[in-house]
């Protein structure tokens, strides 16, 4: 069986993975303009814990108002 590996260029010289030809992108992750995704933890027990995708800037504002101030330390 004979097998060629498709070889493609992103517009900034980076060769792109084959995975990425394969479902149509036609630039490589440092060029894409695709926001990362984040997430947040959904406590339901103690040992029974999921988390939920969200939106990169969700995810920050959702871990910025769930911190706990002096947390491990003897500040009030």
């Amino acid at each position: 069986m004979n097998t060629t590996i498709q070889t493609k260029a992103c517009k900034c010289g980076n060769e792109l993975h084959p995975v990425r030809i394969k479902y149509g992108y036609d630039n490589c992750v440092s060029c894409s303009n695709v926001e990362r995704y984040g997430c947040a933890p959904v406590i339901n027990h103690k040992t029974g814990n999921s988390i939920q995708i969200l939106s990169r800037e969700d995810a920050i504002a959702i871990a910025k108002l769930t911190r706990r101030k002096g947390y491990g330390t003897m500040l009030r």
